[in-house]
C-alpha cells in the first residue's frame, strides 16, 4: 500500500539486513523490552515473515519513499492474553522518522486492510510513558482497557473490528 509519503507492505527476504539493524539498535526499541542481539533480531524477523504468510495485516516494513530507506513497521502480531490467542497492533520507527506523522500513517493502512480482512479485537500494548504512542492509538480509535503487567506495567488498548 502507497500513502503520499510511505510504503506498506509485506516483509521480504531481502529486507532482514536493515530490520535487524534496527532491533538491535536501542533508539528503535527504547519503549520495548530492549534491543536485541543479532540472533534475536533474525529470530523476530524469522517470526514477522511467517506472521506475514499468515495475515495480509501482519507486521510490516514501513519504507519512507523519499529515501527508499525502512524506517520501521506496523502492523499485528499474536500474542496471549489471559490465555487466549489475540492480536497485537503495534509500530515502531526509527529515530529519524519520530515526529512526522509517520506511525499513524502507517498504522491507519495496516488498520484499512484489518478491518477489511480481519473480525474481533485488536489490542495494543504501549509503555505508559509512551506519550506519542498513546496519541497515535487514540487517533486510530483504540480504547484503553486498563494497566496489565507484562514483564512490567503496559496499558492495554484495543479495537473492534467488528
Amino acid at each position: 500500500m502507497l500513502t503520499e509519503r510511505l510504503e506498506i507492505r509485506p516483509p521480504l527476504e531481502a529486507d532482514r539486513a536493515a530490520m535487524v539493524a534496527l532491533w538491535s539498535d536501542p533508539a528503535f526499541t527504547v519503549f520495548s523490552m530492549g534491543d536485541l542481539d543479532v540472533a534475536q533480531a533474525n529470530d523476530r524477523f524469522d517470526r514477522m515473515l511467517a506472521t506475514a504468510a499468515e495475515l495480509s495485516f501482519a507486521k510490516q516494513p514501513v519504507v519512507e519513499r523519499s529515501s527508499g530507506a525502512i524506517v520501521g513497521y506496523a502492523g499485528v502480531d499474536w500474542f496471549e492474553l489471559d490465555g487466549s490467542r489475540e492480536l497485537e497492533m503495534g509500530w515502531r520507527l526509527a529515530p529519524c522518522a519520530r515526529g512526522k506523522g509517520y506511525a499513524t500513517e502507517a498504522a491507519s493502512v495496516v488498520l484499512d486492510i484489518a478491518r477489511r480482512d480481519g473480525s474481533g479485537w485488536l489490542y495494543c500494548i504501549i509503555d505508559p510513558m509512551n506519550a506519542p504512542s498513546h496519541r497515535v492509538a487514540a487517533k486510530l480509535g483504540f480504547a484503553a482497557v486498563g494497566r496489565i503487567d507484562m514483564e512490567g506495567p503496559v496499558d492495554l488498548l484495543r479495537y473492534d473490528l467488528g
